[in-house]
């Protein structure tokens, strides 16, 4: 919502004109802090239009003021996901510019904490989607 009520509510200066989480992030600068942020699997398209949330948005902005300001940022999912399109989704986010032939790339999470380790997780396709992914988390490292 473009006045961001929700933010406001919970503290967060956040508006069109001022990255709240920026601030956040010189804070944490200041404080010899990282940055830890969840919902990297998540995608716009699979949430309700009536929350009207955009995590997509939200985890970019909150890492790209991370980056900006040169903390180590970190992420983990919120939800149990074995599929692709939610692992894909981590791995934009790890790094939003891809696998970089020559080097390190410019930005990368430095941790990333898998949350819901389950029976499902490790079970049949699951399993095997689930090691596809940690492979691809590790490329150019």
């Amino acid at each position: 919502v473009p006045n961001h009520a929700a933010e406001l509510t919970a503290g967060y200066y956040n508006l069109d004109d001022r990255d709240g989480y920026r601030t956040i992030a010189r804070m944490l600068k200041r404080h010899h802090a990282s940055l830890n942020f969840t919902c990297a699997e998540m995608r716009d398209s699979e949430q309700s239009s009536e929350a009207k949330s955009a995590p997509e948005e939200l985890v970019q902005q909150v890492l790209s003021a991370g980056w900006r300001e040169g903390l180590d940022v970190a992420c983990e999912n919120a939800l149990g996901r074995y599929d692709a399109t939610g692992y894909n989704t981590i791995l934009r986010n790890a790094r939003p510019k891809g696998v970089n032939k020559s080097g390190p790339p410019e930005h990368k999470l430095h941790g990333f904490t898998y949350l819901r380790l389950s029976d499902e997780l490790l079970q049949g396709q699951n399993y095997v989607t689930f090691q596809t992914f940690v492979k691809r988390m590790h490329a150019n490292q």
